[in-house]
C-alpha cells in the first residue's frame, strides 16, 4: 500500500471515528407537546404550550410549533406539566427504633440496600428531589447520580451533629461515652450516622468531617426531639460560641447550617447565631416568624409525623416518654400553621417537609404517605399555588444555599424555564384547581421525568 493510500485510508478512519464520536455525544431529544405548564413560580398556567427536552436540560418551551425533526414526541393530551418536587427534610438512613434498632439489630449494609430500595419510591411520589438531613446518604447519591438505581437528587448533610444528651445522641443509657470514656466511639453508629460533639473544637471538626464526606449543608441538633430518650423538648442544646462555629465552619467552604429546633428559643439560638435554615419549629410564635420574615430564614415544618397517625397509634408506636413529646407537639402544631399564614412572607420561605421515619421493613409503606403532606397542607387551609410553590421552587431555592458545594450545576431545579433540568412531572388534571392530584401519585402523575430520563410513562 502507497503512502498516498495509507494516508487516504487514515484520513477516512479519523472521519469515521469523529462521526461515530458526535453520534454518541449528540444529546437525545424529548418534545413533549400540547401541555399547559405550570412553571413553579407563577400561578397562571402557560397555556397550550410545547417543551423540547435536549439530553437533561429544557432547551425551548413555546406556545408555537417547535421543530425538531429527530426528537421523541410525546403528546400531553392538554394535561399539566409542572416541575419535579423537593421534600426538603427526609432521612433515607434512618430507621425505628433509633437507639435498640440502629444499634443493635441493623449494619450499614441493611441500610444502604433499604435507602436504595426507597429511593425508587420516592422518586415514583413524583419528588425528584430531597434533602437528607442526617445519616450516610452521599454513598446512595453517588449510586443514583451514576445511573445505577433509581431514585432522586440527594442534598446530604451526612452524619447529624449532635451534644451529649442531644437529639441524636442514640446511645442506650449504659453505652459509654466515645470521648469521656477516653476509649473513642464503639460502635459504627457513632461514627457514619451521627457525631457527638461538644464545644467548639470538637463541632469544628465534625463539620469538617462532613464536608469531607461530601455533605452539602450541614445539620446541628440545637433542641430537645420526640423520639431520643434523654432530651426534654425544653432542653436548649448547644450555645452561641457552638453554634457560629459550626456556622462559620460551613461558611468556610460557602454552605450553611440548618438547625433540628423545636421551641422559640431554640430558634432564636439558631437565627442569631447564623444559621440560614430551620426544621420543624412547632412552637413557632409570630414575634418569631416576623423576625425570620426579617433576616429570610427558610424553614421546613415537616406536618406529616404528627397528622399521619392517630392517638392510639402513636402511642403504641412510642416509648412513654416519647408519646408524651409527640402528643405536645401534635396540639401546638395548629397554632404553627396558623402563625405561617398569617405572618406576611412566611409563605415564600417555606419549603416541604416529610421526615417520616419507620422501621425498616415497613418504610415502603410510609414512604406511599409522603404524599399525604399534600392533604395535610390543603386541609389547613394552604391554597393549591402556595402548597405547589413549597413543593418545587421554594424547595429549590434553598438548595441552591449551598452555593458551590451544590452537586447540580448544569441549570436550576424547581422551576421550568429554558436551562432548566428536565426535572418534569405530567399530571392528569390541573392541580392549581385539585391539589389533592398529588395525593395520589400513582393514579395521577402519568409521566416522571428527572434528568431528561423518563422513569415513569403510563400515558395510553
Amino acid at each position: 500500500m502507497s503512502a498516498k493510500t495509507k494516508f487516504a485510508a487514515f484520513a477516512s478512519l479519523v472521519a469515521f471515528t469523529a462521526t461515530v464520536a458526535f453520534a454518541q455525544e449528540t444529546p437525545t431529544q424529548t418534545l413533549l407537546t400540547n401541555v399547559h405548564i405550570f412553571d413553579g413560580l407563577n400561578e397562571a398556567r402557560i397555556e397550550n404550550a410545547n417543551v423540547l427536552i435536549e439530553g437533561n436540560l429544557i432547551r425551548e418551551i413555546s406556545t408555537d410549533g417547535i421543530d425538531a425533526p429527530d426528537a421523541t414526541v410525546i403528546d400531553g393530551e392538554g394535561r399539566t406539566l409542572m416541575p419535579g418536587m423537593h421534600d426538603q427534610h427526609v432521612h433515607l438512613l434512618v430507621f425505628n427504633p433509633l437507639s435498640d434498632g440502629l444499634r443493635q439489630n441493623i449494619t450499614p449494609f441493611h441500610l444502604g440496600g433499604v435507602a436504595a430500595i426507597r429511593s425508587e419510591r420516592i422518586l415514583m411520589n413524583g419528588f425528584t428531589t430531597v434533602r437528607d438531613l442526617g445519616g450516610p446518604a452521599k454513598s446512595i447519591a453517588r449510586i443514583i447520580d451514576s445511573g445505577m438505581a433509581p431514585g432522586p437528587r440527594i442534598y446530604s448533610s451526612e452524619a447529624f451533629i449532635t451534644q451529649t444528651s442531644g437529639h441524636a445522641d442514640f446511645r442506650k443509657l449504659n453505652d459509654r461515652h466515645p470521648t469521656l470514656s477516653g476509649q473513642g466511639p464503639s460502635h459504627w453508629v457513632d461514627t457514619e450516622m451521627s457525631f457527638i460533639a461538644d464545644g467548639p473544637e470538637q463541632i469544628r471538626m465534625a463539620v469538617r468531617e462532613n464536608l469531607r464526606r461530601g455533605a452539602t449543608q450541614i445539620k446541628i441538633m440545637v433542641s430537645g426531639g420526640v423520639t431520643s430518650e434523654f432530651d426534654p423538648l425544653h432542653s436548649l442544646q448547644y450555645q452561641a460560641d457552638e453554634i457560629q462555629m459550626a456556622v462559620k465552619t460551613a461558611a468556610q467552604w460557602g454552605t450553611y447550617v440548618t438547625c433540628h429546633v423545636f421551641t422559640e428559643q431554640a430558634i432564636r439560638n439558631c437565627i442569631d447565631n447564623g444559621a440560614k435554615t430551620v426544621e420543624h419549629l412547632p412552637f413557632l410564635t409570630s414575634e418569631v416568624a416576623k423576625v425570620m420574615v426579617e433576616k429570610q430564614i427558610m424553614f421546613a415544618t415537616a406536618v406529616a409525623p404528627v397528622y399521619s397517625v392517630t392517638t392510639e397509634q402513636a402511642e403504641a408506636f412510642y416509648t412513654p416518654s416519647s408519646f408524651k413529646k409527640w402528643k405536645s407537639v401534635r396540639d401546638a402544631a395548629a397554632n404553627m400553621i396558623e402563625v405561617i399564614q398569617t405572618t406576611p412572607g412566611m409563605i415564600d420561605l417555606y419549603t416541604l417537609g416529610t421526615d417520616l421515619i419507620n422501621n425498616w421493613d415497613q418504610t415502603l409503606e410510609q414512604d406511599k404517605k409522603m404524599s399525604d403532606e399534600f392533604r395535610y397542607l390543603h386541609e389547613a387551609g394552604f391554597s393549591a399555588y402556595d402548597i405547589l410553590r413549597v413543593a418545587t421552587s421554594n424547595g429549590a431555592r434553598m438548595n441552591r444555599l449551598t452555593g458551590l458545594n451544590n452537586p447540580y450545576q448544569d441549570g436550576p431545579l424547581g422551576v421550568i424555564e429554558e436551562g432548566a433540568y428536565a426535572d418534569l412531572l405530567l399530571v392528569d388534571g390541573n392541580p392549581l384547581e385539585d391539589i389533592l392530584l398529588l395525593a395520589e401519585p400513582d393514579a395521577n402523575l402519568k409521566i416522571i421525568m428527572k434528568d431528561g430520563v423518563i422513569y415513569k410513562n403510563t400515558l395510553d
